[in-house]
């Protein structure tokens, strides 16, 4: 991952997060990011940078096979952005183009986790709204508790924006357009079974048991083939980014190099 954090060369958002590794089989561990910045994951630039950070060592240490983002605080996986914080005098008006081009890097910064070369699971324990909904819509899976709510807000009069970190242009790649458009027009919330009926999320888990069941659907995932998984990653986000026949072009590209490298007798093609 290109190194585009937005506090370079300072760690202080690591106070924001915890992490640990733990044995998922395979000879390969799971490596859990868990934000945890009172009161409610507010997703600012230190924040951000943490988390961003964190998984760029875990898509480089060949012992993690698959990475959950899950939260310490109780009944919440994020609240929003804290925008002053991630976007700072841009939203005062001041130094725009600074700031623009601060922006910007957020949004590289979520495509980069969103690329990530492994599998990647949000454990959603409660509330996930505006930023951090668009967090979660960057993990390949999301495993969310019962008493799991969605929104982004950002159409109410309190305050009077749209989306920043990517929301306008996933939500309809995950829903649909008109039910998109019903979320976003009307800052519409959304508990867990109507989040699942419309494929916003995979599962429902009892909320005690949300991060277990996360740490479960990985160690599956490390049952598969590494290599597979990562070059299926590619082609599907590949997919929601061009049309079909782009889309054929380059699964048959990759299927036949690892064809190719499978007959050559190489293990880790």
């Amino acid at each position: 991952m290109k190194d585009i954090r937005m506090n370079r060369g300072d760690n202080t958002g690591y106070q924001h997060i915890e992490f640990e590794e733990i044995k998922g089989g395979n000879g390969k561990s799971i490596g859990i990011i868990y934000m945890k910045k009172p009161p409610r994951n507010s997703i600012g630039s230190w924040l951000l940078d943490a988390i961003y950070d964190k998984m760029d060592r875990y898509e480089g240490n060949d012992n993690i096979g698959a990475v959950i983002i899950a939260s310490k605080l109780r009944g919440v996986f994020s609240d929003g952005a804290d925008r002053d914080e991630l976007f700072g005098s841009w939203i005062s008006g001041l130094v725009a183009e600074k700031n623009y081009e601060r922006f910007h890097r957020a949004h590289e910064m979520f495509i980069e986790i969103e690329n990530c070369k492994k599998p990647v699971i949000a454990a959603i324990n409660g509330i996930a709204i505006g930023a951090g909904l668009e967090l979660a819509m960057l993990c390949d899976l999301r495993v969310a508790s019962e008493i799991s709510f969605f929104s982004l807000p950002e159409a109410k009069p309190e305050l009077s924006i749209i989306p920043g970190l990517g929301g306008t242009q996933r939500l309809p790649r995950f829903i649909g357009a008109a039910r998109a458009k019903e979320m976003l027009f009307f800052g519409k919330m959304i508990r867990a079974e109507t989040a699942l009926e419309w494929g916003l999320i995979n599962q429902i888990s009892p909320h005690k048991e949300v991060l277990n069941q996360a740490i479960e659907l990985a160690k599956t995932l490390l049952k598969r083939d590494a290599m597979a998984l990562k070059e299926m990653k590619k082609c599907i986000n590949f997919a929601v980014e061009n049309d079909i026949i782009k889309g054929i072009e380059y699964e048959v590209g990759l299927f036949a190099e690892m064809m190719r490298l499978k007959l050559l007798g190489k293990k880790d093609y």
